[in-house]
């Protein structure tokens, strides 16, 4: 089946204020959203980073020492 990629073919949609608003709630919400989650995913890095350091530090301090077994 063909479509007609005209645009002039398309019927013509007005956008009300009603539309706008509701537009422009969806765009805050989704940028609230996104705005949480990259807080998030900062705080899980901030908190990856500080037990890796301490784990890293941890193991440096065995690092020159050879195990007793083969």
């Amino acid at each position: 089946m063909a479509t007609n990629d005209d645009p002039a073919s398309r019927p013509a949609v007005t956008r009300t204020e009603k539309h706008e608003d509701e537009l422009k709630k969806l765009g805050r919400s989704w940028f609230d959203q996104a705005r949480e989650q990259s807080e998030r995913e900062q705080t899980e890095v901030e908190t990856w980073r500080r037990e890796h350091n301490k784990w890293t530090a941890f193991n440096r301090h065995f690092a020159g020492i050879e195990p007793d077994f083969d």
